[in-house]
């Protein structure tokens, strides 16, 4: 049951790096398994043998969901943003909102100072900067497909390094960034087609960003812990009004309001669900 559990909140993620604004750090956060990915993932070859086995149990589940997330439903969710935008948008505002109390809890497990409302502030300034600018609709010049050469070989493993980076940011869309840089339609049309050569470029350049990224998160965590969770729920709280896509008082709203409630309910349960299983193994221990 829990490998299937792990599948989905990898599913989730995947799916979330397809939304521009959405963030697939933010829903690691929302399915309380940010942390232990984190820390797993950047301590990937400390005591290899020792690890691996157990590292490969948590880790093969998200990462076949979050491929199924990205691949199976990239075509989807075009469509839905396309045709049921306010939706589709409300059900991952609502994923964010239910698993915030469970955050919050768990940010001051070591403790509360008030000087740690400081990089809340910053963080949830950053995010809110980002979401007027996409609000504004400020991005690079949109690139529709790369041709197949040297130059555009390292400028997709940059892209993937920058994009992935960002992801693992909780608060800050890998996709937005990619719309910034002028690469969201050439890499989702890349991820939609399958096409071998874009994809391999940039996911060698995901992975490398990805190990940097959670090395230096993992360090934050582990000598700035409450710090570092406070700037986190600034990123995840700012990260709303990118996500946010206005209301209709009609039956668009009135689904949306319904959608945005499934998504609180099913996050609040799968955050509780996790905090209880967390909370067994810390007494197990």
């Amino acid at each position: 049951m829990k490998h299937f559990i792990r599948f989905f909140k990898g599913m989730i993620i995947g799916i979330a790096n397809v939304i521009p604004g959405v963030s697939g750090g933010t829903m690691a956060v929302s399915m309380g398994i940010y942390e232990e990915l984190i820390h797993i993932i950047s301590n990937f070859f400390h005591n290899f043998k020792e690890n691996f086995k157990k590292n490969m149990i948590f880790l093969i589940p998200i990462v076949l969901g979050a491929g199924v997330g990205i691949i199976a439903f990239s075509k989807l969710i075009k469509f839905t943003l396309a045709n049921y935008g306010m939706q589709t948008q409300f059900a991952f505002i609502g994923l964010i909102l239910g698993s915030i109390p469970f955050v919050m809890k768990k940010s001051v497990e070591k403790g509360f100072s008030p000087k740690y409302i400081i990089p809340l502030i910053i963080t949830l300034a950053i995010g809110l900067g980002l979401a007027i600018l996409e609000m504004l609709g400020i991005a690079g010049t949109p690139v529709e497909s790369f041709d197949i050469n040297f130059i555009n070989f390292i400028l997709l493993i940059i892209y993937g390094m920058i994009a992935a980076s960002s992801m693992v940011v909780p608060g800050i869309s890998g996709s937005f960034i990619l719309l910034l840089l002028g690469a969201y339609s050439a890499v989702i049309g890349a991820v939609s087609s399958l096409n071998i050569f874009v994809l391999i470029p940039f996911g060698i350049g995901a992975i490398l960003g990805i190990v940097l990224a959670t090395k230096i998160i993992n360090f934050l965590l582990e000598h700035f812990y409450g710090y570092t969770y406070f700037a986190i729920i600034g990123f995840v709280i700012g990260s709303l009004l990118a996500i946010y896509p206005g209301f209709s008082f009609d039956i668009s709203g009135i689904s949306s309001i319904i959608c945005l409630v499934l998504g609180f309910v099913a996050s609040f349960f799968i955050s509780k669900y996790t905090n209880q299983n967390s909370e067994e193994k810390e007494i197990e221990k």
